[in-house]
């Protein structure tokens, strides 16, 4: 079942690596838009998981305000075990968002595996020689370490281009929503500063 998924990744994949004729060229050239290639499918797959959550990560949302903000409003009144009671809630909230966007971020990973297990098949036996032999790394490099190489560029071209992309911006504004609980939790540290100023004052 494997092999057959690495003949049939082979079929189409192999075309990116045929645009020149050089054949070095043409393994970087190929090289960088299968990477590209994840990073594309890759954030498709974060939209998906982000979609498919939306609404659990609607109510995370919501509660992470409503416990921050009820803990910064018992340190206005000047009560700390209600401070202390609904802190210990929104951290709890907290954690359980901060787990599942982690989660979300890894989606983006899921290519690479099959990829480099295609690129195996095709180019493991390749290996480019070094100038200098580097600690670590050695006198060559094979097809992983370039692939790593040239995936950083492709992210940085895709995050360039894609509020131009109509798929991408509406993933782009899903994560936004599920990030807004930055802009509407009341901030502890404005409420310590006027609490600090108050002092000063009356001192």
């Amino acid at each position: 079942m494997y092999d057959r998924l690495l003949a049939y990744l082979d079929r189409w994949l192999i075309h990116l690596y045929r645009l020149v004729d050089d054949p070095i060229l043409a393994y970087f050239l190929g090289t960088f838009l299968l990477a590209l290639l994840c990073v594309l499918i890759g954030e498709l797959l974060v939209g998906l998981a982000v979609y498919v959550n939306r609404h659990y990560l609607r109510r995370l949302t919501d509660e992470l305000i409503q416990w921050n903000n009820l803990a910064v409003e018992a340190v206005e009144k000047g009560n700390p075990d209600a401070y202390h009671a609904f802190n210990r809630e929104a951290n709890e909230v907290y954690g359980k968002l901060f787990f599942l966007t982690i989660a979300h971020s890894a989606a983006c990973l899921v290519p690479i595996p099959f990829v480099l297990a295609w690129m195996q098949m095709r180019f493991g036996s390749v290996s480019f020689p070094l100038p200098i032999n580097i600690p670590g790394v050695g006198d060559s490099v094979n097809y992983i370490f370039t692939f790593v190489v040239l995936y950083l560029p492709a992210w940085w071209f895709f995050k360039k281009v894609k509020r131009y992309l109509p798929v991408y911006r509406n993933i782009e504004a899903l994560i936004e929503e599920s990030g807004r609980a930055v802009k509407e939790m009341k901030s502890l540290a404005d409420v310590l500063e006027k609490k600090m100023k108050a002092s000063a004052q009356g001192a």
